[in-house]
């Protein structure tokens, strides 16, 4: 069964960010879709299963602060779909902020794409490159404008 819920939850990301990645300023996309829906929906799944396994088993075993503690939560399957599904919802929140802060600043297309897919699969380098570039795109318009002064 964990199988099933870890299958469907990478379908169901999988599907909104295909939809992000094409249509990044539809509201409907960018606001609705990826910004709200998916992710809450993701986040029910996942609070269920947390809640679940809570009431059913206790607190999980071992000190979650140290690796060791971690890998014995992270040992059950259930906890390990529930742990990936959380990545899946802030990694989709990022990315559909990525999609409207880059179409607001007209990031072109490729590049913004490609934030887009390295956020979907490697989170945090996908959104340092949509940082970089924003940053870069600011102090080319900025240096194009000797009035103005660059921010990042």
């Amino acid at each position: 069964m964990a199988d099933t819920f870890f299958s469907v939850t990478n379908t169901v990301a999988l599907l909104a960010w295909i939809a992000l990645v094409l249509f990044p300023a539809r509201r409907a996309v960018s606001h609705v879709l990826c910004g709200v829906v998916v992710p809450a929906l993701l986040a029910c799944g996942y609070a269920a299963v947390i809640g679940w396994k809570l009431a059913t088993n206790g607190p999980p075993p071992g000190d979650l602060s140290t690796i060791a503690g971690l890998k014995a939560a992270f040992a059950d399957d259930w906890v390990f779909a529930a742990a990936w599904a959380h990545y899946l919802v802030f990694d989709m929140v990022v990315g559909a902020w990525i999609a409207r802060d880059a179409v607001r600043l007209g990031i072109p297309w490729p590049l913004r794409s490609l934030c887009l897919v390295l956020t979907f699969l490697l989170g945090p380098v996908g959104f340092l490159l949509h940082v970089l570039t924003r940053f870069a795109l600011r102090r080319a318009v900025a240096t194009d404008d000797p009035g103005s002064t660059p921010t990042p």
